[in-house]
């Protein structure tokens, strides 16, 4: 893999903001890129898809906030990636 080094003039502070946000989005890519694509996920996949990470906290605390989960007797618990995608798009904010 090739690797880009960009110089830039600091006082361009606009434009400096732009190559962080571009930087934010190719490290979200990546994460997506590598997510598994089954329809249903465990806690450790779906914490891996929404932040990269496989700790299990931020789903745990969404489901304790009403996301709805795939919970049969004897398994682990499941969540629907459309499910998931769907309660944090019901949950976005401008804030």
């Amino acid at each position: 893999m090739a690797k880009v080094t960009i110089t830039l003039d600091t006082e361009d502070m606009t434009l400096t903001e732009d190559f962080k946000n571009l930087g934010q989005l190719v490290t979200m890519l990546k994460v997506a890129s590598n997510a598994p694509s089954a329809p249903y996920m465990t806690k450790a996949e779906a914490s891996k898809l929404i932040d990269g990470y496989s700790s299990t906290t931020p789903i745990e605390t969404m489901i304790k906030k009403g996301l709805p989960v795939v919970k049969v007797d004897g398994m682990n618990m499941l969540i629907k990636r459309q499910t998931l995608i769907d309660w944090l798009a019901e949950h976005e904010t401008t804030e």
